[in-house]
Order: structure tokens, then C-alpha cells, then sequence
């Protein structure tokens, strides 16, 4: 079976968008001591014993099932059309997929292709979700086919419909050959040699709250994160959570002056109301621009300094102040390269004056106006951290109250993404946060990748964070993830 896509046409305008914005840039300690007496009992169990994992993703009957999130009825719809014996027709597609789609052409591809190759589908793994996107693995009672890998986008407000259909074949594995017998160390070292500025963890949280390295390489040093940053967007929201200021289900209207180069929701229309959740969700899991700056927003710049601050990170002062993705994109592409690097190496007093003089006046960064864009900066001018910073984060909302919204927020927001195919069938809990900084001239600047990980009954979750920086840029994503890939299979046997 070849690779399908069903994509329905964009406009001009967005199309125009994304064009640009591809040749532009792209956006893939300590534990936290609480001020809560009450929660003292919670976090202990939470941290000391072995903990039984609720899944996010429930298997019944040979399948996972998947929460109620828009997209989740487009994907249920796709699987039960694969039973031996259903008949896909015209008005079952024109009721569920974009008028941009040709429905005779995915009519033929449901009843002539997709059924015959998995017939009775069941989804076994979930690799990613979202309220508007799923990714996910299936397979069917054909023994001549292979896994099929699928890709569902929909929308998320008005009739939801569905705007991108991809289905391909799939081995079951990601690994090179090559990698497949790699010992930890092995796997270790290959990775280090992948980009010019590599840096690895392997490390569990303790019984304490702390993280301990197992593997290390360069696991103290700095590195640009990309997205991963948005962990401690979402670390302030849960506090704010505990704390009663938010609820999950509030609601935050989409915005013009949040609007993020880069958001998967900005054709939504404005005024949309999405919940607290969902903007988590979408977040962390689709690493959704525009969501992050809303919630940058709601919870506050001074809010997610006190998280740096409580989470040990080992330089908070250096991710001062705590921009968002617009302000950060303007750093990149709305001054000058000298102007820029001033704000960069500035002293603290400077970069807030720089800020609130220079960078606030610009407004959001979409629609897209990009007069410079400095390569240069895509790893020294940006958010950066150590591994070991990530891990202590990892640690700190781990241990917020398990009773909380805090948790139930962060449990959904960094475990419906697992980035990759066979985690979430060995591990119980899974986290995941990645992120990249891409050029559209020299490629990955930057590619980051961090997961938590734990067993059902397990009280020491592992921890890998695999940071890629090359400031000459070209970052391989492959070879990363057949590696990283390795790395979490080894430590499962463990």
C-alpha cells in the first residue's frame, strides 16, 4: 500500500502563510515545594510510593479508545468504516470531510483501498492527540499488510470538519537496523555525534522529587529548546489551577493580539471560545503557538518566573524575561542583527526596558511581517536551559497534588503526545514535550526531545531529554529518533 494524503485546498492568503512560514521558521532540581498544607499528604504518596497509572488512552476489545475531543468522532467515524462489510458513500464523506476534498476520490479510497488493506482496523497505539489532530497506528485482519500509520486533522469549532486525511504504511518500528543492538552507552554516543552541540539525559526522579542522572552528556550545559519551553507555560497554569484562580473548563475567546506565527488554530474564527484545557492540550500536544501566548497571557510573566524559580532550575535569570512566541519571533525577524544581539546579551534591567520599549510595541507575530530573520539567533538568542533543568521540571509538576485540576491538566496536555510509535504500549505514563528552530535555507537549528516515563506500580519514573543544537544547521531528524527511539527501548527492559 503507497501513501495517501487527502488535504483540503487552502486559501490564497494561507497558503501564502505557510509558504513563508516554511521557508522561515518552524515550531515543532528540585522538587516544587508548595505553600498547600493540605496537599503535603498527596505529594508524598504521590512521590514516595509505587503509584497505580489510570491510562489516558483505555484499550477495550483489541483497541484504544480515545477521549471526547472533536477530533476523536472524526477518527471513530474513520475506523468503524474499516469493519468487513460496511460500504463507504458519497454523503457519509461530504458530512464529514471539507468541501476542499474530492468526495468521489475518498469514496473510492475507503471502499477500494483503506477497508481491503485493514479490514475490522483497530487503533493499536496512539501517538499523538489533540482536540483538532490525531496520529495514530492501525492495523486489520489482512496479513499482507503492514501497520498503517494516519493522520487525522479536523476542526475544531462549527461543523469540524475533517482538513487533512494521510494514511501510510508502517513497519512497527522506527529504529535504523543499525541502531536495533546498540547498548545504552552505544546509543549514547551516537547520538552525541549527530550535531554540533548534542546534549543528553537519562535520569530517574527519586523517591525525593530529584532527579539522578543514569546517562549524562552534557547534561548541565545550556541548550536552545524550541518548544519545550511551553512546560513551564503549563507548570504556571497548573499552579493557577490549584490555586482556584482558573478552571479547566474556563473559557478564553481567540484572540487577534494572541495570534502566534505558527498556531494551528488562527483560522479559527476570532472570538472562538476554547477551554482552558483544550489550549493546554494543544499546547504541549500540537505545540500550538497561538495557545501557548494566550496562556502566556493568562497566567502571567512574573507567574512562570516564580515556576524557574521553584523548580531549581540552575539559571532562571538567563530565561528573564519569560517571552512569548510572538516577542521571541520579533527577536528573530523584527530588528536589525546588532539590535537584536543587544537585547540578547543585555543586562536584566535592560532586556525588560528592551521589551517593554521595542518588543511589546510590535504586537503578534501573525498575520506574518518578517523584515530580517537571524539564523544566528536560533541558538543563542532564544530560551535555553540544560537537560538536567528539564528533568527537574518534569519532577516538579510530578509532584503537584494528584487530586488537583493542576495534574489532571498537565497528566492530559503532556501525555496525549508520545511522538513517537511503540511508547505508549510499553509505558504507562507518558510525557512528552519536543520542540525545533528551522531556517528554511539551512534547516533544523534546533531539535529537542524530552520525555517522562513510568510503569503502572513504578515510584521512579526515567526521564530522557535528548537536546540538538548545530548553529550551522541541518539537523537529521531521523537518525534522532531511531536513537532516542533505542534509548527508551533499552531503559523498558530495566
Amino acid at each position: 500500500m503507497h501513501t495517501f494524503v487527502f488535504r483540503a485546498p487552502v486559501q490564497l492568503a494561507q497558503l501564502s502563510w505557510n509558504v513563508l512560514l516554511a521557508t522561515l521558521i518552524a515550531l515543532s532540581a528540585l522538587s516544587a515545594t508548595s505553600s498547600r498544607a493540605a496537599d503535603l499528604d498527596d505529594r508524598i504518596f504521590g512521590n514516595r510510593f509505587s503509584e497505580s497509572i489510570a491510562p489516558l488512552f483505555p484499550i477495550e476489545n483489541e483497541t484504544f479508545v480515545l477521549p471526547a475531543l472533536p477530533v476523536s468522532e472524526r477518527v471513530e467515524w474513520i475506523v468503524g468504516e474499516l469493519a468487513a462489510g460496511e460500504n463507504t458513500s458519497l454523503a457519509e464523506i461530504q458530512a464529514r470531510f471539507s468541501p476542499g476534498f474530492d468526495p468521489a476520490s475518498l469514496v473510492d479510497f475507503f471502499n477500494n483501498n483503506l477497508r481491503p488493506a485493514y479490514p475490522n482496523a483497530r487503533i493499536v497505539d496512539v501517538i499523538g492527540l489533540s482536540p483538532t489532530r490525531a496520529t495514530f497506528v492501525i492495523d486489520g485482519d489482512n496479513p499482507a499488510s503492514s501497520f498503517g500509520f494516519v493522520n487525522v486533522w479536523s476542526g475544531y469549532s462549527g461543523s469540524q470538519l475533517v482538513t487533512f486525511f494521510q494514511v501510510s504504511p508502517f513497519s512497527g518500528s522506527v529504529q535504523y537496523p543499525a541502531d536495533q543492538t546498540l547498548s545504552l552507552e552505544q546509543a549514547a554516543d551516537a547520538y552525541m555525534g549527530l550535531a554540533a552541540n548534542n546534549a543528553l539525559l537519562v535520569a530517574r526522579i527519586d523517591s525525593n522529587g530529584q532527579c539522578r542522572g543514569v546517562l549524562e552528556r552534557s547534561a548541565t550545559s545550556p541548550r536552545a529548546l524550541g518548544s519545550i519551553f511551553k512546560m513551564w507555560v503549563l507548570a504556571a497554569l497548573a499552579e493557577r489551577l490549584d490555586d482556584g484562580l482558573s478552571a479547566p473548563e474556563d473559557s478564553i475567546a481567540l484572540v487577534a493580539a494572541e495570534r502566534a506565527a505558527g498556531g494551528i488554530i488562527n483560522d479559527e474564527p476570532l472570538g472562538t471560545p476554547f477551554s482552558v484545557r483544550d489550549m493546554a492540550i494543544l499546547m504541549l500536544a500540537n505545540s500550538d503557538n497561538t495557545s501557548t501566548d494566550h496562556l502566556h497571557e493568562l497566567v502571567g510573566r512574573s507567574a512562570i518566573a516564580d515556576v524557574l524559580m521553584a523548580y531549581g532550575l540552575s539559571d532562571p535569570a538567563a530565561l528573564l524575561p519569560f517571552l512569548n512566541i510572538s516577542e521571541q519571533f520579533h527577536v528573530f525577524t523584527r530588528f536589525d542583527l546588532a539590535t537584536a544581539q543587544s537585547y540578547v546579551n543585555g543586562s536584566p534591567a535592560f532586556r525588560d526596558q528592551f521589551l517593554s520599549n521595542q518588543i511589546l510595541p510590535e504586537g503578534p507575530s501573525f498575520p506574518i511581517s518578517f523584515p530580517f530573520f537571524h539564523e544566528s539567533l536560533l541558538t543563542t538568542g532564544t530560551w535555553r536551559a540544560s537537560a538536567m533543568d528539564i528533568c527537574r521540571t518534569f519532577a516538579g509538576m510530578n509532584a503537584l497534588p494528584r487530586h488537583g485540576p493542576g495534574f489532571e491538566v498537565v497528566n492530559q496536555a503532556l501525555g496525549y503526545q508520545a511522538a513517537q510509535p511503540g511508547i505508549r504500549n510499553v509505558w504507562d505514563r507518558v510525557w512528552y514535550k519536543g520542540g525545533s528552530l528551522t531556517s528554511g535555507a539551512s534547516g533544523n537549528h534546533v531539535l529537542t526531545h524530552a520525555w517522562m516515563l513510568q510503569k503502572d506500580g513504578a515510584s521512579e519514573p526515567w526521564v530522557v531529554v535528548a537536546l540538538s543544537n548545530d548553529p550551522a544547521g541541518g539537523i537529521d531528524p531521523f537518525p534522532i529518533q531511531s536513537l532516542t527511539s533505542r534509548i527508551i527501548e533499552l531503559i523498558g527492559e530495566l
